[in-house]
């Protein structure tokens, strides 16, 4: 067993506007094993399990994979080949204290940074999923990694509707559950087989049905041969491509995320909060959901920057201490800087350390009486 690695690491999250610390750093079989800081104690309705115990669990899920199921492992393997393959405990996912009971996500862009075109695989197991059985919790990350780890391989994850996304990776989780002899007469394995067949399967076998298979008998009867599923179910794909399904689904649901978009930011631009104005800022910034604008972000961190947002003010001194979006000024960038600073915010601090260094007296004074007198702006 690999010894863990103790690491203080700041990350972002396209589905999370939040920012934790890495805690431990470990690898098992391959996979790259983080959990990250625990909520405060009653800061859910459940117990928290502790990271050492999620480690745990988490490795002997991975066990069961390549113990039981040597179909899924293949495939994380060839995962492995050309990309990272990450799982995270995050206790506080989901966000929402009493949330439904949510136990894991795929999240390809969980860390984002290039990795020379290289793809992260990366699936967060929240504080519910962490507790389930062991079996379970391996079938869920063969779901997650699997299902929806091939289709982000293969550049489907934004070509391919919800429904039928979801419909593959549950039957690369009912693979799972047959390879680990799980009991099919349980209530739950019942409810899982009937919502797969039933909802976000049921335009796949709508298709079979169409063309003059019979849905039941390829589907085994409630026990299908799962490669010669997925034969039938690339088949389906591919019908959905020429006759264009996909792309006229994926365009709507484009198109109605880009309104969604435009009404939050008009609500947001008239009475948002600084966090809010933020939020906008950094999906500019970084360009998700929407096409990456420097100018967009830095106007919208700018107004947050103003209202005294910290994480704001040292974003905003980021333009001006790099150069980007703007003149390199080291003295603006400094203001900004100290202004998060004030705040606490510990990279602005070493920031301000470093750029006091290059100001000279004149430069240094004056940057030092703009902020004395700076005041934040006030919502009207």
């Amino acid at each position: 067993m690999l010894k863990l690695l103790i690491v203080v690491i700041m990350i972002s999250t396209v589905k999370s506007a939040f920012a934790k610390k890495i805690i431990v750093d470990t690898e098992h079989l391959g996979i790259r094993i983080t959990a990250l800081s625990l909520p405060p104690t009653g800061r859910y309705d459940i117990d928290i399990l502790s990271v050492g115990s999620a480690i745990k669990k988490i490795k002997l899920a991975i066990n069961k994979i390549y113990n039981k199921s040597p179909f899924s492992a293949k495939r994380i393997d060839k995962l492995k080949e050309h990309g990272r393959v990450t799982i995270v405990y995050d206790a506080n996912f989901p966000k929402d204290k009493f949330a439904s009971v949510i136990i894991a996500a795929f999240f390809p862009d969980f860390f984002q940074r290039k990795r020379g075109g290289l793809k992260e695989f990366l699936v967060v197991i929240g504080r519910f999923g962490v507790k389930w059985p062991t079996d379970k919790l391996a079938a869920i990350i063969v779901h997650e990694l699997v299902g929806h780890g091939l289709q982000h391989l293969h550049g489907r994850t934004t070509q391919d509707r919800k429904i039928d996304k979801e419909c593959e990776a549950l039957i690369y989780e009912e693979k799972a559950y047959q390879d680990f002899n799980m009991k099919r007469t349980t209530r739950d394995m019942q409810k899982f087989r009937l919502s797969m067949r039933n909802k976000w399967c049921s335009d796949f076998r709508q298709y079979l049905t169409r063309k003059g298979f019979n849905a039941d008998q390829i589907w085994n009867y409630g026990k299908p041969d799962i490669p010669r599923l997925l034969t039938h179910f690339n088949s389906y794909i591919k019908y959905l491509r020429d006759v264009g399904i996909s792309e006229k689904a994926i365009a709507a649901t484009n198109a109605n995320k880009k309104i969604k978009f435009t009404k939050f930011k008009e609500r947001i631009k008239i009475k948002g909060s600084a966090k809010e104005i933020l939020s906008i800022g950094t999906r500019y910034l970084q360009g998700i959901g929407v096409e990456r604008n420097i100018e967009k972000a830095k106007s919208w961190i700018k107004r947050s920057a103003e209202l005294g947002n910290a994480q704001a003010q040292y974003l905003f001194g980021g333009f001006y201490y790099k150069g980007e979006g703007t003149r390199q000024s080291f003295s603006k960038a400094y203001v900004w800087f100290s202004l998060a600073n004030m705040q606490g915010h510990k990279k602005a601090r070493a920031l301000c350390r470093e750029l006091k260094l290059q100001l000279n007296n004149e430069q240094l004074r004056n940057a030092n009486e703009w902020i004395a007198k700076w005041q934040p702006n006030k919502r009207g």
